[in-house]
């Protein structure tokens, strides 16, 4: 009867590791492809390479149990501590790499493959434990053991993009789940084997990650400062993006996921030209909604022009939008504009607001971030930008930033043919200016109506705009590049055109 309780409890400590570790396994690939993704920029590869390279890996270690001869309780603790290292190090090691080296991707595929290795031994050591310990190998064990290993995924799945992402970022997310391997490795040693080498091992370990879990906003920030050459102010992980920012003398610049949004320095020409381009191309524009924009900075200059009586930004990022209306700095250069009353912050996702709305706008302008990645590729496709169309007024204008007319030619190109499928019966005209931070930097217009292009006046306090730049840089458009196609959500054509575009710069 003790013998029975006895193997009752030796059962219920390898199932419930069974679950820990399953749970562990996924959310380590999880954060593998997400640091990729936010590093590199290129999500789907990031993915790809991250399950893939994962899996073979895990393949990999089930053939290499067959060489471990410790007893299986030890085998599996110490597989449990060095997945607890390399893993719960494996966002530094990235981070570090990406930042001080060209290496980034030969350090990502190493340290998939180690940690899939690792993680493939686990379920062949669990049934080795369980057969060490009284209970046969059977169909029946094995079926078991997987099921809690799917299981455990599903929480990876929920938990780490609703809990651990938002609530900890990356890196603290990395070494919480490198916990969890030490606190099984510990419970295999306590019920089934006490070893005082290795109890002591997996304590020194658990020390040192917690040590690193306290010091992981530290270690960010202090890589990113190198990163970002100039002192940050503000680092923050949101749910969506990584947002830093930073200050040299009298230039506050913005960047969301490392691509800069703004540099205080010459900002006012790229927001004075979306705004004027737009809202002197339409008659007493009232209600004006922007898709994006969430650092106050487009809402400033459109607030310039009296007749508009309403402004909606919509921005996904409430921390982004909150850091605009809280941040002394930014306060400062944004002139307060989203605690004006005639300021609305939606914080919604742009491509769903634009098919949930009902209301009708005198001008849309679409200010959002490059399309680098299958997450913005919906915001540059054609059923987008046709949806944008259905909300505007008869009358209605829209602009939207096209990304760099010099340095990404063929994703510029994209976004002007894009609009031309989407938006038929409307004029559509591609223009660009210069902006220092930038460089030459593409826009796209959009309107129905016969001859209201730059026919209103400018507003009282523009600074760099003239009625007879704005025709300038209308008149004499871009040269067109005629192997760029049309962007939709099932093919989207910008990434590729984006991302190759952008290779061919060192600095990329």
């Amino acid at each position: 009867m003790v013998r029975s309780r006895v193997k009752g409890s030796e059962n219920t400590v390898l199932f419930a590791s069974a679950l820990l570790v399953a749970i562990g396994g996924l959310i380590y690939e999880l954060i593998l492809g997400t640091t990729a993704s936010y590093l590199i920029g290129d999500s789907i590869v990031s993915f790809s390479l991250a399950t893939g390279i994962t899996l073979f890996g895990m393949g990999v270690g089930s053939l290499l149990v067959k060489y471990m001869h410790w007893r299986p309780s030890t085998s599996f603790a110490i597989n449990e501590i060095a997945l607890s290292f390399i893993g719960g190090n494996s966002v530094l090691i990235l981070h570090l790499a990406f930042t001080f080296t060209k290496l980034h991707w030969v350090a990502f595929s190493l340290m998939s493959l180690l940690i899939g290795v690792l993680i493939g031994l686990e379920i062949p050591l669990l049934v080795k434990m369980f057969t060490a310990f009284g209970r046969k190998s059977s169909v029946e064990l094995l079926s078991k053991v997987l099921a809690i290993d799917y299981f455990g995924a599903l929480i990876a799945s929920l938990a780490f993009p609703l809990l651990l992402l938002p609530q900890l970022g990356l890196m603290r997310s990395s070494y919480l789940v490198a916990a969890l391997n030490i606190i099984v490795a510990v419970a295999i040693l306590v019920q089934l084997g006490t070893s005082k080498k290795l109890i002591a091992l997996s304590t020194a370990a658990a020390l040192t990650l917690a040590g690193l879990f306290l010091g992981a906003s530290y270690l960010e920030r202090t890589i990113d400062a190198k990163a970002y050459r100039d002192p940050v102010l503000v680092y923050e992980q949101s749910a969506y993006q990584k947002i830093v920012l930073t200050k040299y003398r009298s230039d506050l610049r913005l960047f969301l996921n490392g691509q800069l949004q703004f540099s205080s320095l010459d900002e006012v020409r790229y927001h004075e030209t979306m705004a004027a381009s737009a809202l002197t191309s339409v008659q007493n524009p009232r209600n004006v909604l922007v898709l994006g924009g969430g650092d106050g900075l487009l809402a400033r200059e459109l607030l310039k022009y009296r007749s508009v009586q309403r402004i909606t930004i919509v921005d996904i990022d409430r921390k982004v939008t909150e850091l605009a209306k809280s941040n002394r700095l930014l306060k400062g250069i944004n002139k307060q504009s989203l605690s004006n009353d005639k300021v609305k912050v939606v914080n919604k996702d742009a491509f769903r607001f634009i098919f949930d709305t009902r209301e009708k706008y005198d001008a849309v302008l679409v200010d959002l971030v490059d399309p680098s990645n299958e997450h913005m590729a919906k915001l540059y496709s054609k059923q987008f930008y046709r949806q944008v169309s259905a909300v505007l007024a008869p009358r209605g204008v829209m602009v939207a930033q096209a990304t760099s007319s010099y340095f990404s030619p063929h994703a510029f190109h994209t976004v002007v043919n894009t609009v031309r499928a989407a938006q038929e019966g409307y004029r559509v005209f591609p223009f660009s200016h210069n902006i220092p931070s930038f460089g030459e930097w593409g826009f796209v217009l959009s309107t129905k109506a016969p001859g209201a292009l730059l026919s209103q006046p400018l507003a009282p306090g523009t600074v760099y705009q003239s009625e007879k730049l704005l025709d300038f840089m209308i008149r004499v458009q871009p040269p067109a590049i005629s192997a760029t196609k049309v962007s939709t959500l099932l093919e989207p054509k910008i990434i590729d055109a984006y991302n190759d575009d952008m290779r061919q710069w060192r600095y990329y």
